[in-house]
Parts: structure tokens; C-alpha cells; sequence
């Protein structure tokens, strides 16, 4: 195993990732396409992208001193299209409506704003400043708007019974979105705000809730409770058989937020101190489930969707399947998950870099090699780039989780990354 610089390969990355850099191939993650929208991506995940990428941008600004101007070109280029992006409605999804309900972007892109103000905004411009600033706490005042109000089925589901399918528990609604938002809303609150612990903030308990409840109520844990997986979730009136079961995609974006959570239940100052919290370690549980599932999948592979309440992590078979359908849920979501993004699945897991386990990131390297998810150069036979690096070539979505995971890399101070050998 040859390791190499975070910072470097993070470098490595804006050059190749982004129209600011040295090397950009538009390929690779689309970024020009997707500022501009000339991609046809739907508008909430656009908002998504955009987010992953200003958390990258931001997270590497005071990091890379040589292309540090170039960054900061990217990031305003970023944030201005964010603030163009409308709904069918013609509302903002910056400063009005950003679909809290129905999309996990918007705690990604506040994340992204916290990071941005956090290491960016004193060296902008007034108005810069102010646009960052504005943008920030108009995303921050959704969230903590939506998070608690009877219009969101999160919060009207937090209580409910949770229930059970072949020993795998599922909560009543998808878990991912609601646990960015809040967990966006816990980066914004231990960098910005004013009040002098984390308990004086007059809506705690209602994230104190909704972080420690993912391994209280909605995870199912193995006998040891070490390891943990999450079915997608779903709500009663939704028919979909995905709910049932653990994804890699969904998993690593509960771990994640859980994460960025943690800032909002015990303040640090800053992004890039990993704070005294539960819920890092409840975090660090989905870690161990997929360690397991390296272990024990012949190629290493992390699948989109899996097999209910085994540890093994094993793909979802067609059995299960119409187990399902024959209770009266539809198949056409389980099937697309079990299709896409098999050269991409495993990698997804690199967003769970921001809990800060090294020796994860380490296994992870080699399983996102073992399983093929990778995209190595002509030129890198004897000075091969790093795991992640490869992985973000795949595609367009490998590229934006591998933004995520290397921001959550610079953020913790993981200096290091492999070849995965």
C-alpha cells in the first residue's frame, strides 16, 4: 500500500474536476454542465451537486496555497448558480423553497455555506461577503423552520411505532434527507451561532431527537451493537418495496449527517474539530457494518441495496423481492437501484470520511479497488493517482460523493489517502 497526500490528491482532483483547473475534462463530473444546467439534471439534484462541490472547494481553498485564487473563482462561480436555481414555481431554492421535504439537498448545500463562511468569507469582497452571508442564513432559517413544523412528515413521524420486515426495522419515512438538513443545520449553529453551548439553542431537543434516534429507534444493530444498518425508509402511504432495505448510497448520508449532527449537540468552533458526541460513534457504526460487508463479499463490493438484516451486507436477491411484491409493494425502485450505479456503489461510502475513521477510509480504498470502481490512467502505472481519485472518474455521481469524502478528509485533518493496494 503506497499512501499519499490528501491535499495533494485533492489538488489533483480541482484539476481534473474542474473548469478552474489545469486539466479539466468535462466528463468526468460535468461540473461547467451542471453550474449552467445544460445536462438536463432535475433542479433539486443540481442544488445537490452544487453543494457537494462547495463543500470540496471550500474545505481545499486554505489548503492548496498555489491554486488558491483559482479556488475561490470556482467557489463564487458555484454560488452564483446556486442562487439562479428556481423550482417549477419560479421560488428560490437558495432563499425560499428548497424542497426540504423531498430532497437531501438542501443540508448538503448549507453544509457547503458553513464551510465557505467558515474559511472563505473574510478574504471576499463586501458584497461577496454579503452574498455568502445571506445565502447561509436564509438556508439555515428553512431548516430550522422545516425540521419541527407539522408540514414536514419527518417530524410528524419521529414518535411513530417503528416497524419491522424479516428482523430489518425501517422507520416511516426516508431518513437520509431529514439527517443532512439537521445535520446541516448543526455545522451552521456551532460556526455561526451565537448562543454559548449547544443546550441554549431553544430547538435542541427536537435534534437531539432526530440524531439519537437513528440508532435508538431506526437501525438495526447486530448482537454486539457495534454494527448498523438503515433501511431506506419510507412513508405508510408510500408503496415502494425500497424501504425495507439497507443502501450504501442512503447509509453513507445518514453517517454523514450524523456527523455534521454531532456539531449541533456539542459545539467545537469549528468544521474541522470532531466534537465529544455520541453521535460520531453512532456514525461510526454504519462504518463497521460495511467493514463487515469487505470482509465478507467475495469482490468487497457494497451494494445500492442489500439482503434485510445481514451483516454480510449481501446484494438483494430475487427472492426477497417478490416477498415483497407479494404483499402489494412495487418493484420498480428496488430494480433501479439494483441496476444503477454498480461501478459506483461501494465508493459512495467515501462521504463517511467526516466521522473521522482512518482505518475505514483505509479498507474502503482497497474495497473500491477490489470491487473495479475505478478509472486508472495510461500515465499512472508507475505513479498511480490515489483510489479516490480513480473512483471520481467513473462518473458524474462517483465524482460528487469522492467531493464529499475528500471534504470531509481536509476537514478532519486526515492527512492521507492510498492506492488501495
Amino acid at each position: 500500500m503506497t499512501t499519499k497526500l490528501t491535499s495533494d490528491e485533492a489538488i489533483r482532483f480541482f484539476n481534473e474536476h474542474f473548469p478552474e483547473g489545469c486539466s479539466y475534462n468535462e466528463n468526468y463530473s460535468q461540473v461547467a454542465a451542471i453550474r449552467s444546467g445544460s445536462n438536463g439534471q432535475e433542479v433539486n439534484l443540481r442544488f445537490q451537486r452544487l453543494g457537494n462541490q462547495l463543500q470540496f472547494l471550500a474545505s481545499l481553498y486554505d489548503k492548496a496555497p498555489a491554486i488558491k485564487e483559482q479556488v475561490k473563482i470556482a467557489i463564487l462561480a458555484t454560488l452564483t448558480a446556486m442562487e439562479e436555481l428556481q423550482n417549477a414555481s419560479g421560488e428560490s431554492l437558495l432563499f425560499s423553497n428548497a424542497t426540504l421535504g423531498g430532497s437531501p439537498s438542501g443540508g448538503i448545500v448549507l453544509a457547503g455555506l458553513v464551510i465557505a463562511y467558515e474559511h472563505v468569507y473574510n478574504d471576499l469582497d463586501t458584497i461577496d461577503q454579503n452574498r455568502l452571508l445571506h445565502a447561509t442564513e436564509s438556508l439555515a432559517n428553512q431548516i430550522a423552520s422545516w425540521m419541527d413544523s407539522t408540514a414536514n412528515p419527518s417530524f410528524n413521524a419521529l414518535e411513530d411505532t417503528v416497524d419491522c420486515w424479516r428482523n430489518q426495522k425501517f422507520a416511516n419515512f426516508a431518513v437520509n434527507g431529514p439527517i443532512l438538513h439537521v445535520g446541516g443545520l448543526g455545522l451552521y449553529l456551532d460556526v455561526l451561532s451565537s448562543h454559548a453551548s449547544a443546550t441554549d439553542y431553544p430547538k435542541y431537543d427536537v435534534l437531539y431527537k432526530y440524531g439519537t434516534y437513528v440508532m435508538d429507534r431506526w437501525s438495526t444493530l447486530d448482537p454486539s451493537e457495534t454494527m448498523a444498518s438503515l433501511a431506506i425508509g419510507g412513508l405508510v402511504t408510500i408503496n415502494s418495496g425500497r424501504k425495507f432495505f439497507p443502501s450504501s448510497g442512503y447509509n453513507a448520508y445518514v453517517g454523514m449527517g450524523l456527523a455534521w449532527l454531532a456539531h449541533g449537540i456539542a459545539y467545537t468552533g469549528s468544521t474541522g474539530v470532531i466534537p465529544d458526541c455520541r453521535l460520531i460513534n453512532d456514525s461510526q457504526k454504519i462504518n463497521n457494518f460495511y467493514r463487515n460487508t469487505f470482509d465478507s463479499q467475495p469482490d468487497m463490493k457494497a451494494y445500492e441495496i442489500s439482503e434485510p438484516a445481514d451483516f454480510t451486507g449481501e446484494q438483494l436477491k430475487e427472492e426477497t423481492i417478490l416477498a415483497v411484491v407479494e404483499q402489494g409493494y412495487t418493484r420498480t425502485e428496488i430494480d433501479q437501484l439494483r441496476s444503477a450505479h454498480l461501478d459506483s456503489s461501494t465508493g459512495y461510502l467515501y462521504t463517511l470520511s467526516w466521522n473521522g475513521d482512518v482505518a475505514f477510509l483505509i479498507a474502503l480504498d482497497k474495497a473500491v479497488r477490489t470491487s473495479g470502481e475505478t478509472v486508472f490512467l495510461a500515465n499512472e502505472v508507475n505513479d498511480g493517482s490515489s483510489v479516490i481519485v480513480a473512483y471520481a472518474r467513473v462518473g458524474e455521481a462517483a465524482a460528487h460523493r469522492a467531493m464529499a469524502g475528500f471534504a470531509g478528509m481536509l476537514q478532519r485533518g486526515i492527512l492521507t489517502v492510498t492506492d488501495g493496494k
